[in-house]
């Protein structure tokens, strides 16, 4: 049916496309590590952030003052590791995209698969929504308080060869950071998205998929071209799974490993940080907080959905009219079902299984390191 089924990514990779962390349309497929665009636009901006951040955090003498540093440097340090991974497989994301949209295999052949893609891509633009609102929310609140701050501060402690809190010094370093810091913003929610999104649509073709297999007729003329045409279509997404796990494993992995210390360091500030004071700080940190939560738990409950649309692929075939098929359907039935015993799941870095023990266990070590932070406090 005439619908277009990666609809709200088209408009994620294209602002990726723009911030030259996206293949363009034509390009070929492999890596450019040749583009000047992409050095041009991130070098200034995320390395040289990071690299002024830790500086600041390394020298920092105080516990406090480095859980504040630390806030936006692991979520920077991050984007940049998510930066790296997008230039060198981002090709292979984009391939599957390709496939999706245009094989034959995955079009939408009924009404009630196109509605089910149309609600699932509602609900994904609902939540992209929800997510981008909480992390550019955060931006007003950091940068315009500033501008009130007696004596001068930045929005976030960074490492600066002079002493910005001079009037006439202040300037420079407050206009590169509010230069940078929606720049990272827009470049870590759109590639968090597009991973979501590949993960979202994985669990989407595994569902048609039982589907198409539950509703499989003994009767039918061309039963066997069908369940051939089936068992391809299973072929297919497990390599497609393999290479999105390519895709996102690194730049997941990552995450994991920041997500933690993000979490734990922004419950620590907004504990330590008198509310009524600095009302703005507060509402920010809370902001951040919601951000940092959600940029955990979706890839772990998208990846969820792959992990559970591929367990019941399995009671799907149980469920057609395999008993009255002749023998040898049966036989290929059968072969096919043990061979849907293998379980499918998506893992970062090769350890972690992506799936909401992921985000339990994240949120143990944040309240661990927590508890940690603050004995240590007293």
């Amino acid at each position: 049916m005439d619908y277009d089924r990666i609809e709200p990514v088209r408009r994620l990779t294209g602002i990726l496309s723009w911030w030259s962390l996206w293949p363009k349309a034509g390009s070929v497929a492999r890596p450019n590590w040749n583009s000047w665009q992409g050095y041009l636009l991130h070098v200034p901006f995320t390395l040289l952030f990071v690299v002024l951040l830790w500086v600041e955090a390394l020298m920092s003498r105080d516990i406090e003052h480095t859980a504040d540093v630390l806030l936006i440097c692991l979520t920077t340090t991050a984007l940049g590791a998510k930066t790296v991974n997008n230039w060198k497989y981002a090709h292979v994301a984009q391939a599957i995209l390709t496939e999706w949209s245009t094989s034959d295999l995955f079009e939408l052949r009924c009404k009630q698969e196109v509605d089910v893609w149309k609600f699932e891509h509602r609900r994904f633009s609902r939540v992209f929504i929800c997510y981008a609102m909480c992390s550019v929310g955060v931006i007003p609140f950091v940068v315009i308080k500033c501008l009130f701050d007696i004596p001068n501060q930045l929005p976030f402690w960074m490492w600066m060869p002079f002493d910005f809190q001079q009037p006439g010094l202040f300037w420079l370093p407050f206009i590169y950071q509010a230069i940078t810091i929606p720049v990272i913003c827009i470049c870590n929610i759109t590639m968090d998205a597009v991973n979501w999104y590949m993960m979202l649509h994985l669990s989407l073709c595994l569902r048609m998929l039982g589907k198409r297999l539950s509703s499989l007729r003994h009767d039918d003329e061309k039963l066997r071209e069908k369940f051939v045409e089936l068992v391809h279509i299973h072929k297919r997404l497990k390599q497609q799974a393999l290479d999105i796990e390519t895709f996102i494993s690194k730049s997941t992995f990552t995450q994991i490993l920041v997500s933690s210390l993000t979490i734990c360091f922004t419950i620590y500030s907004v504990q330590m940080s008198p509310i009524m004071q600095d009302l703005g700080k507060f509402a920010g940190m809370i902001q951040y907080l919601l951000s940092m939560i959600m940029q955990i738990m979706l890839p772990s409950i998208y990846g969820n959905g792959v992990i559970d649309s591929a367990s019941v692929l399995t009671q799907s075939m149980y469920n057609s009219d395999w008993p009255d098929m002749n023998a040898e359907m049966r036989r290929l039935v059968l072969m096919f079902m043990v061979y849907l015993n293998r379980p499918m799941s998506l893992k970062a870095g090769g350890f972690f299984r992506v799936g909401l023990m992921l985000f339990t266990k994240t949120i143990n070590q944040s309240y661990s390191l927590l508890a940690l932070l603050l004995n240590m406090n007293e």
